[in-house]
C-alpha cells in the first residue's frame, strides 16, 4: 500500500504524530489539518496540495466547532466524493447518519493494523 496519502483533522497534536508515525510504518502518509472543523473545511473544500492528492479523510468526531459529523455532512453538501472515516473515543454515531453520509466509523483507541485495514476496507 504504498504512496497512499491519507487527510486526517484532529484538535490533539499528540494523537496526530502517533497516528502519523505509526500508518508511515505502513507506507501510508498522513497529511494533517491540527485545530478545529471550520478550517478543515475550508482547507479540504480549496483542495490544495498535499489535500488533493489524499485518498481518505479521516475526522475525529469531537473537535472544535463543528463535531467530525457535521464536517462530513457539509463536505458531501459541498460534493465531497472521498471516503470519509469518523473516529471517535466515545460513542459511535449512529449507522443511520453514518450511511447518509456515506462514512465510515472505527473506535479509538486503534491499532495500526486495524486502522490500515478499515482504511484498505474504505477505498475498495
Amino acid at each position: 500500500m504504498s504512496d497512499l496519502k491519507v487527510l486526517y483533522v484532529e484538535d490533539e497534536p499528540a494523537i496526530v504524530e502517533l497516528l502519523r508515525s505509526g500508518l508511515d510504518l505502513f507506507g501510508i502518509e498522513v497529511s494533517t489539518i491540527i485545530g478545529n472543523a471550520e478550517d478543515a473545511y475550508n482547507q479540504i473544500t480549496a483542495n490544495y496540495p498535499p489535500i488533493d492528492e489524499c485518498a481518505v479523510l479521516i475526522f475525529d468526531i469531537r473537535l472544535p466547532g463543528m463535531t467530525g459529523m457535521e464536517l462530513a455532512a457539509a463536505l458531501r453538501e459541498a460534493g465531497e466524493s472521498r471516503p470519509i472515516l469518523i473516529v471517535s473515543a466515545y460513542q459511535p454515531p449512529l449507522r443511520s447518519q453514518l450511511d447518509a453520509l456515506n462514512a465510515h466509523f472505527m473506535p479509538k483507541p486503534f491499532d495500526f493494523a486495524g486502522i490500515v485495514s478499515k482504511i484498505q476496507e474504505v477505498i475498495g
